[in-house]
């Protein structure tokens, strides 16, 4: 089958699923399932449909205009489809994957899981309902993944970056895969950040309780609300503190209240909160430290300008087209 030949089939599955074919298109179609391969890859697509209908749809999100963007991603393997799901018009990459990669050679198995993938570029944040009810909140450079069977048998996720739960009870275990660890709860409230690119994961309890895993099932630690514990890669519980959690739920609400924290640590979530890279003249001035609200709806150089006024340092800027700015904090 050549390229055009591939695109006219997604098209004869599409007609065929929201009943806009002709006789025409529906007897090519029948010839085209015929062959073995293009019949499995049928049914996956019947299947993905069924499904999107049973999911509790997104904010201001109807089944047909999502599956025309599927339409597009099962041609190309990859779709972005583009939401404004909150007052900070934030945009979310959905990406539908049929297995992992499946090779259709294969002998004939087990029907492969279909997975959601949500990704929010920096800059941005938003939040969502899963099928159980469950709120995520998901900050700036987050990715989160669940197969589209989720409430069902399962209530697993799997996070690349940081988001804020308020499960939903039940009887079903709600599981968040990180980096090298899982963490595993019923019902309640926590923040999560585990970014791949980083050497730590840390959850921070604010309701009910948490249990941290080994991906294979072992328990690592139990946690009781307003404690926090940072986990090295190999799974060393590095820290365990007792913490203010309105500090970790605060940036669900657009803003970050500061006490006291390092220069260095402010930095690191203003890059992906802005989409800047910052850049210290010295690692001395990246440990001072900072106490002030800052609220997300405020331009950057208005936030900036408070370690200005409050700290002893100067704030330079390099506005680069079509780039990341760079700003450098150095000693007054």
């Amino acid at each position: 089958m050549n390229e055009q030949e591939h695109y006219n089939f997604w098209e004869l599955i599409i007609g065929n699923l929201f009943d806009e074919s002709n006789k025409k298109e529906e007897q090519k179609l029948q010839q085209l399932l015929l062959d073995d391969e293009n019949q499995h890859i049928f049914k996956q697509i019947n299947n993905l449909h069924e499904k999107l209908q049973k999911t509790k749809p997104l904010q201001n999100i109807s089944h047909e205009a999502s599956w025309s963007r599927v339409n597009q991603y099962l041609y190309r393997k990859k779709i972005s489809l583009f939401v404004e799901l909150s007052k900070y018009a934030a945009l979310i990459m959905m990406t539908f994957v049929i297995g992992s990669l499946v090779d259709w050679d294969i002998m004939p198995q087990k029907e492969s899981p279909l997975f959601v993938e949500i990704t929010v570029p920096l800059g941005q944040m938003s939040n969502i309902t899963l099928y159980d009810g469950t709120q995520v909140w998901l900050n700036s450079g987050t990715t989160l993944k669940y197969a589209s069977d989720f409430g069902k048998n399962s209530r697993k996720v799997l996070l690349d970056g940081e988001a804020f739960f308020k499960v939903t009870k039940s009887e079903v275990p709600f599981k968040v895969q990180l980096k090298n660890s899982e963490i595993e709860v019923l019902g309640t409230s926590f923040s999560a950040i585990s970014f791949s690119n980083e050497e730590n994961s840390q959850v921070t309890l604010v309701k009910g309780s948490v249990k941290m895993n080994t991906l294979t099932g072992k328990e690592i630690v139990k946690m009781e609300p307003s404690q926090q514990i940072t986990l090295s890669d190999d799974l060393q519980i590095i820290r365990r503190k007792t913490v203010d959690t309105s500090f970790y739920q605060s940036w669900i609400e657009g803003k970050i209240v500061f006490r006291e924290e390092r220069l260095a640590d402010i930095a690191a979530r203003l890059e992906r909160w802005y989409n800047v890279e910052i850049e210290f003249a010295t690692p001395k001035i990246g440990e001072l430290c900072f106490s002030g609200t800052i609220l997300r709806n405020k331009p950057f150089n208005q936030i900036v300008k408070a370690f200005e006024l409050l700290l002893p340092v100067k704030i330079d800027y390099q506005n680069n087209m079509g780039e990341k700015d760079i700003v450098i904090i150095s000693k007054k």
